[in-house]
């Protein structure tokens, strides 16, 4: 692969180049799916669309949040500003269960009050178009999530998956509708609504984890713990603890070593660790290592 192809290649695959294809892609479908609504008579469909309009807020969101967390560290924040990632993969969250309430709102309105028409062609079309569009996003997306371990790029990975299966729902409401079962269609709407529930609350759940500092899964633990026993000096590695900013870590973790070794030695075996930690896969950014010496107890000396 040549160098401007690999470089395309890395900035096609960057987080905010990422994020900005899937606002345009947002932006897009929703003026599309509004049309199918309104033309085609689908009360699934306009529900549809009002999920990616709040889909192009939410990707809005996950850009300013990538931008922020991307800051150098300062007097104010002295551990960076990673943790805007973690925020703006809460407020998608937040997003996903209003638009969810809307529909569901929705649906249950036009069940009461059965304003129900036939939906037009344009509609079904419109639906499987989004379908395979969302799903081409939401691969990509996840990719790129996974790669920069960026929550907020994830959780908007999931908002494009929650349009896949609303578009699935709406699809086979206004296919259902269209064969004159017209009920289905606000159902379909009713459904759309569990689905974004069920992925909003998924998200919240895991954006309060990392705000409230749980300890990451046991293999990051474990992973930890190998790099710093494998630097020549630490005889035992204990109390690791990570806190997670945004898309970065920064680890606590305190060492043993040989206690007959000077203090100088001590810290140079401390720095070793850190040089390990931070150069790792782990996005760590900072690593504080604490030294504690290991005293062999010798037997007291039988006095005459």
């Amino acid at each position: 692969m040549s160098e401007a192809k690999a470089k395309r290649r890395a900035d096609l695959f960057d987080g905010e180049t990422c994020t900005r294809i899937g606002l345009c892609v947002n932006i897009f479908l929703t003026a599309l799916k509004l049309t199918a609504g309104i033309f085609g008579h689908s009360k699934a469909m306009l529900a549809d669309s009002l999920n990616s309009a709040l889909d192009v807020l939410a990707t809005g969101i996950v850009l300013v949040g990538l931008r922020i967390s991307k800051k150098p560290a300062d007097d104010e924040h002295p551990y960076g500003h990673g943790n805007a990632d973690t925020i703006a993969s809460f407020l998608v969250a937040l997003i996903l269960l209003l638009t969810g309430l809307y529909i569901g709102y929705s649906a249950v309105h036009v069940l009461i009050h059965g304003h129900v028409a036939e939906p037009g062609r344009i509609a079904l079309y419109a639906a499987m178009f989004s379908i395979v569009i969302k799903e081409v996003l939401f691969r990509y997306t996840m990719k790129v999530g996974r790669q920069e371990n960026s929550q907020a790029i994830v959780a908007n990975a999931w908002d494009h998956r929650a349009d896949v299966y609303s578009s699935s729902a709406a699809l086979i409401g206004i296919f259902l509708a269209r064969r004159g079962i017209l009920i289905f269609d606000p159902i379909a709407g009713f459904v759309i609504t569990i689905i974004i529930f069920r992925i909003a609350l998924r998200l919240i759940h895991s954006s309060v984890d990392v705000i409230m500092d749980e300890s990451p899964s046991p293999e990051v633990l474990g992973e930890i713990s190998r790099i710093a026993s494998d630097v020549d000096g630490v005889l035992r590695v204990r109390d690791v603890r990570v806190h997670q900013r945004g898309p970065n870590r920064t680890v606590d973790v305190k060492i043993e070593v040989d206690g007959e070794t000077s203090v100088n030695n001590g810290h140079i075996i401390a720095s070793r660790v850190e040089t390990a930690l931070i150069g790792s896969d782990l996005r760590v950014v900072e690593a504080m290592v604490h030294v504690d010496p290991v005293i062999t107890e010798k037997p007291f000396a039988e006095t005459s």
